[in-house]
């Protein structure tokens, strides 16, 4: 193959000049993917099949960056996207497609990392789930305060490639209503207040995030207020206020994160009022979610996939390893089809409310471990689970090499994968292939208007018949 040709700097366009491209695709952060000559153009916004009129900002070596200022082709597929704060706002990228086309792009996009990335060319016919509510479907909203020209603080999320700065949030198509009413009532609450926006530079300031949980199967509201480590005097008169802004809130908390990690994690300072958890419902089971604790964001999705992982993992009773198990949503699931199932979850909280769940459910052949998952299986033999099945569902960044490896050499009969990062879906999977082999694909649409979709993959060493399973 012949090497790609690179242009000559005076081939290259000036930032700031407009260029006239077709749009091609939209990439795994929703930019439009064109190309200029032999450089590829990525824009911040324009839909594939589209002409657009495009400037110029940023010059890379192979490929520039540009900002969209007129589309003179529209797609077919282009649609008015409802949101006042589409196009400045980071979040939804694709509200302007229409959602079927969203869901192809989505699939075409996992079919082609598994064959790229993953190196599977013979892939199973990808399962697709879509999402029957693209809207308000989020149970979980994580918000961002920031600084106004003005000087007072702003809540809301952040602009579109912008994870420093948040603008005022007047309304969201994802999620419950609500969760605008209780940003405006924290908002007017610090509007006039001494409190000061936490600055990651400086690791100075107070208000750092605002996180917001839905149970909708059981309408409880969860309210966390995430600060620097700084006492706070108002604390008390913050609660009062929130209970009377917004009652339908059944519990609320202060968490502070005293680290520089800009995260909304964090050890619970003080419960305001109610039991400090959440609940939610999946099916018949019911579960306590901690406040910081992880579960999937899409609580009718979480149905649908969860039906799909249960099917695969047990076909017949057997042993389950429920790897990155959370508040043990996937592993109550399993309990009435395995025999016998271990979660094993770093969170300290997401392990107590599993075990709460468990007890709360009447489940008796759930056990919860609170373990790094790579320490557990350098420290415990899989012999138990080779004739059953791993589950697992790691952060975004998929799995730790060493926990493939082992996975690889010692690992059961099937694994069942889960993930919400198909680039790293898709490495894993490639570093699975020579023990393994991929037997179901399936797509579950949790995030919608989003480049994201939920991969879930059925895994079977070569060794054993295909299962043939279905969910």
């Amino acid at each position: 193959m012949k090497p790609a040709i690179s242009p000559t700097p005076a081939a290259m366009p000036r930032v700031g000049e407009l260029l006239d491209v077709t749009v091609t695709d939209w990439g795994d952060q929703g930019r439009g993917i064109a190309r200029h000559g032999n450089l590829v153009v990525l824009t911040n916004r324009g839909l594939p099949g589209e002409t657009v009129r495009v400037r110029v900002t940023r010059r890379r070596r192979r490929h520039l960056e540009a900002d969209l200022e007129s589309v003179l082709v529209p797609s077919p597929h282009r649609v008015a996207a409802p949101c006042r704060h589409f196009g400045a706002c980071g979040g939804c990228r694709l509200q302007d497609l229409d959602y079927p086309e969203q869901l192809a792009g989505k699939v075409r996009h996992l079919r082609d990392q598994v064959q790229r990335i993953g190196r599977i060319e013979q892939i199973p016919e990808i399962e697709v789930v879509p999402c029957d509510s693209p809207y308000r479907y989020r149970n979980k909203m994580e918000f961002s305060f920031g600084l106004g020209r003005d000087g007072a603080p702003t809540l809301g999320l952040h602009p579109r490639d912008n994870y420093r700065d948040s603008f005022d949030l007047e309304e969201c198509w994802l999620t419950d209503e609500r969760a605008v009413e209780i940003v405006a009532a924290v908002r007017s609450f610090l509007a006039s207040g001494p409190e000061a926006v936490y600055d990651p530079v400086a690791h100075a300031g107070f208000l750092r995030f605002l996180v917001v949980r839905f149970g909708f199967r059981t309408g409880d509201v969860l309210v966390n207020l995430v600060t620097a480590d700084v006492p706070w005097p108002r604390s008390e008169e913050f609660a009062t206020h929130l209970q009377g802004s917004c009652p339908y809130v059944t519990t609320a908390l202060w968490t502070v994160n005293a680290t520089r990690a800009n995260v909304a994690i964090g050890p619970v300072r003080e419960v305001f009022f109610g039991p400090g958890t959440l609940r939610e419902r999946l099916g018949p089971w019911e579960f306590e979610i901690a406040a910081g604790g992880f579960f999937q964001t899409n609580t009718l999705q979480a149905e649908r996939l969860f039906e799909r992982v249960v099917g695969w993992t047990c076909p017949t009773p057997t042993p389950v390893l429920d790897l990155y198990s959370g508040a043990g949503a996937i592993s109550l699931c399993l309990s009435p089809r395995a025999s016998h199932v271990t979660g094993v979850e770093s969170h300290h909280d997401s392990v107590e409310s599993a075990r709460r769940n468990a007890e709360r459910n009447r489940i008796a052949n759930c056990e919860f471990v609170c373990a790094d998952t790579l320490q557990f299986l350098k420290e415990q033999s899989l012999d138990r689970w080779r004739r059953g099945a791993v589950i697992v569902d790691p952060p975004r960044a998929g799995l730790h090499p060493k926990v493939v490896k082992i996975l690889g050499e010692t690992g059961p009969d099937r694994i069942v994968y889960v993930s919400c990062n198909t680039a790293a879906f898709a490495r894993d999977l490639e570093m699975l292939g020579g023990r393994y082999r991929l037997t179901r694909l399936a797509a579950v649409d949790m995030f919608p208007h989003t480049p994201h979709i939920e991969s879930a993959a059925l895994l079977e060493r070569d060794s054993i018949p295909s299962s043939g399973v279905t969910p």
